[in-house]
């Protein structure tokens, strides 16, 4: 399970020195060497894929480990239930397969949002003659793009970004599912919104996640009337796809059987004169169960199959080495780094936060999760392929002394503890650090590797290992826990803003005293001010310009530890042409995938 955007933790097992990406420099050069944080050293890759069908027709096998989490679009939040998602749902705007970049491609919307009133308004005008698949039928309107945000603040729903992006529409802070003054629709094919702040940017580009796509209220909501709502058994789709159902329009059982299978047929309502999707195949049929090592082998050595979880570092090395041309290295797959405690304990301090972040050997770290063909030593916060990523520094990162030497630096780490005023140059404070971290490979080992970091440092410590869901839900998601250091989080931006990436994990207005996702408990009155100006900026490059500057003091702050940007790795089949998703770590867009 992920929590929001939350990335899993290390989905690669075990390291095996696959050092191909020239990578990860600390040198002072200037950092057009983000082609090297998004290299695939020749392999497929998103970036590079076709965006046109090798041929039309046949049955796709999707090989998937893990069940999915949510196949709601009120709800969807997760990278795997978003290959279905995206596939069956048009969110007003979307993201081609080979990109992240804003503005986002118009998809249910005509056009570009009209950003008008000082930001504070955005009018976005609909396609005509989109229809939603059976049992519904009819054309969608701008009725069922309100109805669908306005669910999002329903608790039977419980959207889990509606209040991160919407909070500004006028209405939204105290909607629980009812319409909302601030959205209202001119016409069948106009929706407005009126906003109180001047925030119209951040809501016309969160207009590319699934809330957005049309829900006809008429059929819905009488799903969600209950507690929580059941719309997903009964769901209709506006994509390509459908998730197979029957004449009442049942999908639980049918087109999805929870830890078994789900199943995308196509939908006879879709109209390719409406859409920019190919749409290749006939059907798509997902297995759910297995293990990850062996799905992937099976993968490698079939025909109109992919994997869909990415690959285990075993199976990465095999494929490297004998199936190349099945292999696919998606960059800017999101980052992770180590939540410090800000707010209690030890790290209250910021220079023995700086101690810790000067001394960790985070080279050594990623080499543990299959070295630079699969990660790049980070140095900041903001990731390849979104925007501000070139403004924090690049590969090379703000320049200050604790961030500069990646394989770690006791140096500058004894330097560090004794400006907090132990002379020794160790920690002699007696408190105990709390690590909880994920259990499985290799995330274990790199917390291992924190752990010895940290008794090096003089700190006496207690290592817990949970699994990956149970160390969010109980552990590093509740403050009240007052975990001190939790190495195995990461995080995928929401769409190519930077406000995404940092504004819910760093703003101290975020921390949550559940589900809370600013591990750290960033609350630094500066850098809060900082990016709540920076939310308000308008203009691409403005507010790369913004949201750099903060990376850089985030950094500056140490208010975490950046260890890698991710570079997830993917298998098909000998007769699968895949395309992945830049935009969502690489996963398979089904809506472009085709047979040879």
């Amino acid at each position: 399970m992920r929590w929001l955007r939350a990335i899993a933790a290390l989905a690669l097992a075990g390291g095996f020195g696959l050092l191909l990406a020239a990578c990860g420099s600390s040198s002072s050069e200037s950092t057009s060497t983000t082609n090297a944080a998004l290299s695939t050293s020749g392999l497929k890759s998103p970036l590079t894929e076709k965006l046109t069908c090798a041929k039309k027709g046949g049955t796709l096998d999707v090989l998937q480990e893990n069940d999915f989490e949510h196949l709601d679009p009120g709800i969807s939040y997760y990278s795997v239930d978003y290959s279905v998602v995206f596939a069956t749902q048009r969110p007003l705007y979307s993201n081609k397969p080979n990109s992240i970049a804003l503005p986002a491609t118009p998809d249910v919307a005509e056009g570009q949002p009209e950003i008008t009133e000082g930001g504070k308004e955005v009018t976005v005008h609909i396609k005509h003659g989109i229809r939603f698949s059976p049992p519904v039928n009819s054309e969608v309107t701008s009725e069922d793009v309100a109805y669908a945000i306005e669910r999002g603040a329903n608790p039977n729903v419980a959207n889990p970004y509606f209040h991160a992006y919407f909070e500004a529409v006028e209405g939204a802070p105290s909607a629980n599912g009812g319409p909302i003054s601030g959205i209202t629709t001119p016409n069948k094919y106009t929706i407005v919104f009126k906003l109180t702040e001047p925030d119209g940017q951040i809501v016309a580009d969160a207009l590319v996640l699934p809330l957005s796509a049309p829900v006809p209220k008429s059929y819905a909501e009488k799903f969600d009337k209950n507690k929580p709502s059941n719309y997903v058994d009964y769901e209709v789709a506006t994509g390509p796809y459908m998730l197979k159902n029957n004449a009442e329009g049942k999908v639980l059982g049918i087109g999805y059987t929870p830890g078994k299978e789900a199943v995308l047929v196509r939908n006879p309502n879709w109209s390719a004169s409406t859409d920019y999707r190919p749409a290749c195949l006939n059907e798509v049929v997902i297995k759910i169960g297995g293990t990850g090592t062996v799905l992937a082998e099976e993968t490698l050595k079939g025909t109109n199959v992919v994997d869909s979880e990415g690959t285990p570092a075993p199976t990465l090395k095999l494929a490297y080495e004998k199936y190349k041309s099945q292999l696919e290295i998606s960059p800017g797959a999101g980052m992770h780094y180590i939540g410090v405690n800000n707010a209690v304990g030890p790290f209250r301090n910021e220079d023995l936060r700086k101690a810790f972040y000067a001394a960790l050997n985070r080279k050594a770290m990623n080499k543990l999760s299959g070295g630079e063909l699969v990660t790049t030593t980070a140095t900041h916060f903001i990731y390849p392929t979104i925007p501000g990523f070139e403004q924090a520094g690049g590969v090379a990162g703000p320049k200050v002394d604790f961030n500069e030497h990646a394989e770690g630096d006791m140096a500058v780490a004894t330097e560090y503890i004794k400006k907090a005023g132990y002379p020794s140059g160790k920690y002699t404070g007696g408190t105990t650090v709390s690590i909880v971290a994920a259990s499985g490979p290799p995330a274990k080992e790199r917390a291992e590797l924190v752990n010895e970091t940290l008794k090096n440092l003089g700190f006496k410590t207690k290592l817990s290992l949970e699994e990956t869901a149970t160390m969010y839900a109980k552990y590093c998601n509740v403050p009240k826990e007052e975990i001190t250091i939790c190495p195995s989080v990461g995080w995928i931006a929401d769409f190519g803003d930077a406000q995404t990436v940092l504004n819910i994990t760093f703003n101290g207005k975020y921390i949550n005293s559940t589900g809370n996702v600013n591990w750290s408990q960033a609350n630094n009155a500066t850098i809060n001010k900082h990016m709540n100006e920076a939310v308000k900026v308008v203009g691409a490059e403005a507010r790369a310009k913004a949201w750099g500057a903060t990376d850089r003091e985030v950094v500056e702050h140490a208010l975490a530890v950046p260890v890698d940007w991710d570079k997830m790795a993917w298998l098909e089949g000998t007769e699968v042409e895949g395309v992945g998703q830049l935009w969502n770590t690489g996963q398979w867009d089904y809506s472009f995938t085709s047979l040879k």
